[in-house]
């Protein structure tokens, strides 16, 4: 079943951007930074009509290996998205997201789970049942997703106004939300530099790493922006830039967990920390080896390795085959 309230409203994903990026007076002359948010936004909005058509796992992983490699996660994304509105609108016996993602890994997991964030936050629902989950597996990426689609369709509210994030968060919900709030505004701002210092230096201090490091997962895993645009993005982000660099590291770390390495993560992370040879393995193994919990109030410049946190298996696999 399909809702129509979470239909294009014109029927390409450009428009949409191209409409966000007008009403925010955003520069739009960045061909290639605008066709590159084409194709990730459109890869997610495949697989979510995929899986509003059918739940069937196989031929949702057929419609995923009939999408480009280098775009998977994305269209895992859009899986989560669509799975997630038919367990709104139409509930079964069994959830559907669940057991799509069965016991895939912990990369792959998180970003479904995402998708089911991005779902709940775009018409402001309900989020409750996933903040009581004792898994963060599920918790955190959800309220990741959740705080993106706040910043991409409240943008008015939630980054022009600053708004805090909703009530129900509290402690490192609160960085995650902002977290992915900080993605949102990469996009919403398409790339420009000027625009998304001047969106951040808004907030407040203590809301700023979180959100500079949001900018900085989404530049990497999104691609797309000449090694000049990064420069700036690292003079822009003053004493946030390694917030800027870890996240890229994260974001690479993702892409080959999931078999979708993309070069540009590694340089993005490279940039962004001016560290010309650093891998991301070098930057991520700063991590501290304490897990936060959803209660904690903890160092705001951590927020980002809660992606580390949870794919803390996979991540000893690949050691351990190296």
């Amino acid at each position: 079943m399909q809702d129509v309230s979470w239909q294009l409203k014109i029927n390409t994903v450009m428009t949409l951007l191209n409409d966000i990026w007008t009403a925010r007076g955003v520069r739009t002359n960045d061909e290639k930074m605008q066709q590159r948010f084409f194709q990730v936004t459109n890869a997610m909005w495949q697989t979510h009509q995929a899986s509003l058509a059918s739940d069937d796992r196989e031929v949702l992983v057929n419609k995923l290996n009939a999408i480009e490699t280098e775009l998977f996660g994305f269209a895992l994304e859009g899986i989560g998205i669509g799975l997630s509105q038919q367990d709104l609108v139409a509930p079964s016996h069994q959830n559907r997201v669940e057991s799509f993602v069965g016991d895939a890994s912990a990369a792959y997991q998180a970003m479904v789970y995402l998708g089911v964030g991005l779902m709940l936050g775009k018409g402001r629902l309900p989020i409750e049942k996933y903040l009581k989950a004792s898994d963060p597996l599920k918790v955190w990426p959800v309220i990741d997703g959740y705080g993106f689609q706040h910043g991409m369709f409240h943008w008015q509210d939630f980054l022009d106004a600053t708004a805090n994030p909703p009530e129900q968060f509290s402690g490192y919900t609160r960085h995650i939300f902002d977290q992915g709030l900080g993605r949102s505004i990469w996009m919403v701002n398409c790339a420009d530099v000027t625009h998304i210092s001047q969106t951040i230096a808004a907030f407040p201090t203590t809301r700023q790493a979180d959100l500079w490091g949001g900018v900085g997962y989404a530049c990497a895993s999104i691609g797309g922006a000449e090694r000049s645009t990064l420069e700036a993005l690292g003079r822009a982000a003053g004493s946030y830039r390694f917030a800027l660099a870890r996240a890229a590291a994260c974001a690479a770390k993702f892409r080959q967990l999931l078999g979708n390495a993309a070069g540009y993560t590694t340089m993005a992370s490279q940039v962004l920390s001016g560290m010309a040879s650093a891998t991301p393995d070098d930057i991520i193994n700063q991590a501290p080896t304490q897990l936060p919990t959803n209660i904690a109030d903890i160092d705001p410049e951590i927020w980002q390795f809660y992606r580390v946190y949870l794919v803390v298996d996979d991540l000893s696999a690949v050691a351990n085959a190296s």
